[in-house]
Formats: structure tokens, sequence, C-alpha cells
């Protein structure tokens, strides 16, 4: 919405006052003395009550809030009717999950002292936070209604108007504001925000001239009733106050970004992209705004597919502006990775990881860039430099372990996944789950099933619907025909996880194989195929095993040629079965 964007972009102070009475029960101040004794008590039960009261103001006061607690309650015991015995308690009860207890003792204290000023804000703002509007504003307005020059308890029962979405009621509560105080920057935003809200473009003028005219040489809000020109339609009238604002005021940034977004609506690209440049260049504008402004160009463009070269070009301006703003090359880098020119982003994700070395983005997505194109070395050799700057990073260890696991240094693999281990939070199980799977597929691959089995089970502790886990799991059993009862059972729940997934499928139908249900094997590999535009090598020669056991011997050659020509690990022994027209096991 374009006020969101204004507030932040113009830079106004955020808001009113209107949180000054924010509700912190725990921290209400002490109703300074025993501020009722309605209660018709004994001598002896007063005294008592006395006591209990302020024993318990005291013990608060020193932190002792059970002690506090209990002697409050014996006091509220003794006199049923003291509203500030229960307002004392209000706040244990919130603690103790107690919510309509409290309500009920706030509201008791609002209602039986009407004209004091605290029980009633605190029972407002409780009610307001609650959602419990219609309540909100009936306090507030008696305490306008009280208190008619505090500003401040407008603000609130406008906020209150507006949570119940009568924006109506909220803009008279601003304006009471205002002709109480005058024009004041915090309240106009307000009501624009409350006018957009409602979609009445003419008020939103009408308010946005009214602050200019109050404020002639102020630019920024200029720039704003330019904004709002645009908004409404009134193209002409925004860019003339856009150049008037930058008349007055030629080195403002945020007037050319303004500028930018007429020009944009005319559908003028080339005055379009100079005022954006304008912009990025201009030295009053701070590197975090420039960034965010140049993101939303560059997506913009990207959607556009139109004109990337400009891209690069204020990309090298920016640079020699900012040569050691670690957000610009990140930016950089991302943009380049989103073309797929790799190798330019990782420099730039190096060059901002060197200047930023303890900000772990950089690292990772340099590290994910090697990952990506399979330059496992340079996973290990970055990941391990990153390790020195960010060693709680856990994700770091999971990417060098997995590209030690591709060069088979199964050892540094298994090393550092167990030391990624140790900075995954206790209560974080999926995680846990997730390394642990990593390592029995390590183990797996080193050669030691029994133990890669251990850590797959171990996984299953932690998370027993981890699906990948499973599925290795159920086909590592599988393929080496044991406990094919348990494989089947594992296997089932990752196809009903993920009934499209075309491994899964496959280590079902695999499962059957070895079961030696043949026909149940060939219609989930059927599936697997039919859900798979490039079939593996590894479906192909299934598939042709399968065939082969149901008798269709020509059919199983096919595929199993497929299987070769789509470049199988296992050449030799395809060549064997193509050759023999037979099932060779492995």
């Amino acid at each position: 919405m374009m006020m969101e964007m204004g507030i932040r972009k113009y830079g106004f102070t955020r808001g009113l006052t209107c949180l000054i009475f924010v509700f912190i029960l725990c921290g209400c101040a002490s109703t300074k003395g025993i501020a009722d004794k309605s209660g018709e008590l004994s001598s002896e039960d007063r005294r008592k009550f006395d006591y209990f009261y302020l024993e318990a103001e005291r013990l608060k006061a020193i932190g002792e809030n059970d002690a506090a607690f209990d002697l409050m309650s014996r006091a509220a015991d003794l006199d049923t009717t003291s509203a500030a015995a229960r307002f004392f308690l209000a706040p244990y009860y919130l603690r103790m999950g107690f919510y309509e207890q409290a309500r009920k003792d706030l509201r008791y204290a609002a209602e039986k002292y009407p004209d004091n000023y605290w029980y009633n804000v605190v029972y407002a703002n409780f009610s307001q936070q609650s959602n419990r509007h219609d309540e909100a504003i009936r306090i507030w307005t008696r305490l306008l209604e009280q208190n008619p020059d505090k500003p401040e308890i407008n603000s609130a029962l406008a906020e209150a108007y507006t949570a119940k979405g009568d924006m109506k009621q909220a803009v008279a509560c601003y304006d009471r504001m205002e002709s109480s105080m005058g024009m004041m920057e915090p309240i106009t935003i307000e009501k624009l925000k409350l006018y957009e809200y409602m979609g009445d473009k003419e008020a939103m003028v009408a308010e946005a001239e009214k602050l200019q005219r109050t404020f002639p040489r102020n630019t920024d809000y200029m720039r704003l009733l330019g904004d709002i020109y645009l908004e409404a339609g009134n193209d002409s009238a925004a860019l003339s106050i856009y150049n008037k604002a930058l008349d007055l005021e030629p080195e403002n940034g945020y007037i050319y970004l303004s500028r930018a977004g007429y020009y944009e609506k005319r559908g003028d690209t080339i005055a379009y992209n100079n005022e954006i440049r304008n912009a990025l260049m201009n030295r009053r504008i701070d590197v975090d705004t420039k960034l965010s402004i140049f993101s939303t160009y560059i997506v913009g463009l990207m959607k556009k597919k139109q004109e990337l070269n400009r891209v690069d070009s204020l990309f090298a301006e920016m640079l020699e502006q900012y040569p050691q703003e670690e957000p610009v090359h990140r930016l950089f880098g991302m943009y380049l990775s989103s073309r797929k020119d790799f190798s330019r982003a990782e420099e730039q994700y190096a060059i901002a990881a060197d200047l930023a070395p303890t900000n772990p983005e950089n690292w990772l997505q340099l590290i994910g860039l090697y990952l990506y194109q399979e330059k496992y070395a340079e996973v290990i050799r970055v990941g391990k430099r990153a390790i020195q700057y960010v060693p709680d990073q856990k994700d770091i260890y999971m990417y060098v372990a997995v590209a030690s696991a591709q060069t088979k240094s199964y050892d540094e693999a298994l090393s550092m996944l167990e030391t990624g281990l140790n900075y995954v939070e206790e209560n974080d199980a999926g995680t846990k789950s997730f390394f642990y799977g990593q390592m029995g597929d390590v183990y797996h691959s080193a050669g030691d099933k029994e133990k890669s089995y251990e850590m797959y089970e171990k996984a299953l502790s932690y998370n027993a619907s981890n699906i990948p886990v499973l599925n290795n799991y159920s086909y590592f059993l599988a393929m080496e025909g044991q406990d094919l009862d348990k494989a089947e059972r594992m296997s089932a729940q990752t196809v009903k996880a993920e009934p499209d997934n075309a491994t899964y499928l496959d280590t079902y139908a695999w499962i059957f194989f070895k079961q030696g249900n043949y026909s149940l094997a060939r219609i989930y590999l059927q599936n697997a195929l039919d859900k798979t535009k490039e079939p593996s090598a590894e479906l192909f020669e299934h598939y042709g095993d399968i065939l082969f056991m149901l008798g269709e011997v020509d059919e199983a050659v096919t595929y199993w040629q497929k299987a070769l020509e789509a470049g199988s690990e296992s050449a030799e022994l395809l060549q064997k079965k193509i050759k023999n027209k037979k099932y060779i096991e492995k």
C-alpha cells in the first residue's frame, strides 16, 4: 500500500503517543496506599486488612511476588469490596492464566471508581489488547469526557475505533487532536492511512494539501503530496509539485525516486531509468535505502525481461561509490546468481564474505553456488574457512560433509556432521533427524552397513516421518534382501506422503520385486516411469528386471538397452544381461 511505503519513505515519526499507556500489568504502578475503605469491617478486621495490604505492597516492591500475592489474597478475602486489592491481584491472575478473573478484577476497579484515571486507563488498554473494542471505546470515551485536555486519550480512542473498523470515528478523534494541538505531521499521517483504507482519495488529497500549505517549504510534505496526486490520477499536478520540491532542494534524491514513479506510470522508460540512476547516485540517500530502491528496480526489469544490461552498469557505478560496502557486493551476487552468471556471482560473494566474515549469509550463498555446480573441492575449502568465522552455522558443516562424501572423504564427512550436530538446538528434532540421516548415508557409502542402519534408526527416533531416511533405509534393506517386511512398511509411508515421487515409487516397486511380487512391482515401476519426464538408467534397468521375471524377455532387453544408453553405472552387468537375455543379480 502506498501509505505504508510513505511512512518509511518520508522519514516521519512513527505513530503518535497512543501507546503511552502500554498495558504491562506486572509493572502497574502502586495504588499508593489503601484507596478504598468502603467495606463494613470490624476494627479488628480493618487492622488486619491494612496490615496485609501494606505488607503485600512492600513485598511486591522487593520482588517477593509469591508472598505478596498470598497476603493480598488474604486482604481481598477480608474486604471483598476493595477495588485496590482486586486491582493489585489482577496481574498475578493474568500470569497464572486466569484471564477472566483478571478482567473481572480490573473492570470492578474501573467501574467502582470511574474517576480513577489509572484504574480506567489500565482496564481500557486491557480491553483493547484483548479485542474487546466496544468496551475499550466505552472506557476511553469516559476518560476523554473527564480529561478533554489529554490528547493521548483521543489517540487511544482512535486506535480502538480503527481496530473495530469504524474509520470515520477514528478520523474524528484525530480531528479533535488537531483542533487542540494544531497541524502536526503524525496526526496527518494517521488520517491519511485511514482515508486510504476507506478509499477516499479526495480526502487524502485535501489532507496532504493542507499539510503542505501549513509547511510550504518542507520538501518531504511536497513529495508526499505529489505521491498522493499520482495515486489519485492527477499526474500533471504530481510532476509540478515534484519539480517545485527539486527547485527548493535539488540534491534530495528521494524526490528523484518519486519522480521516477511518475515517469514509470507514464511509460517513459528512458526518463524513468534516468531518475532511478539520479536517486542511486545521490550521496544524500543512505546505502540501505539505495539497495532497497535498486532491488525493486532490478526485480521490475527482470519481470519485464528488458534492459538488464543497464543493471550491470549501475552496479559498476554503485561499487565505485561504495567499494567497501558488503551489502552492495551481496546484492550484485544475488543478481548474478539469478542470471546464472555463476563465476561472477562467486567473485561478488567472496568479496562480501571478506568484507563481513562474521555474516553467515555470504558464506552460505558462496558455498551453495559451489555445491550447485558440483565444485566439491571449493565447497570444502571455503566451508572450512567459513567455520573459522562462523563456527555455529550447522548448515556449513552439512554442506562440507556432502562435498566430502562426494569426494569419498567419508571420515571427514562424518566428522563435519558430528561437529555440526553440536550446534543443533536440543529441541530441534527435525534437524537432528536430518543430520543422523546424512550420517546413515555416509556410513552406507563407506561400506559400514551396520553403522548406517544404526544412524537411520536414530534419525527416525527423532522424526518417524523423515521421508528421505525412510526411503534410503528401505531401499538399502531391499537391495540386500534384509527385513523386507520392515522395508515395505517404511517405503509405503514415503509413497503415501509423496505419491508422485518416482524415486519413492521405484523403491516400493523394488521391494515387491525382492519379495517376488512381480505384478505389483510392475504397477509401481510403470507409475514411476509415467511420473518422470527423463527416467534414470536405474528406473529403466529395474523395469527390465521386472519384465524379465514376468516372462517378457524381449521387452526386458529393450529396457536394459535404454538403461545402458542413459549412462548406467552398471554398464558391464547390463551388457551381460542384454547379451544373454537373462536377469543377472548384482
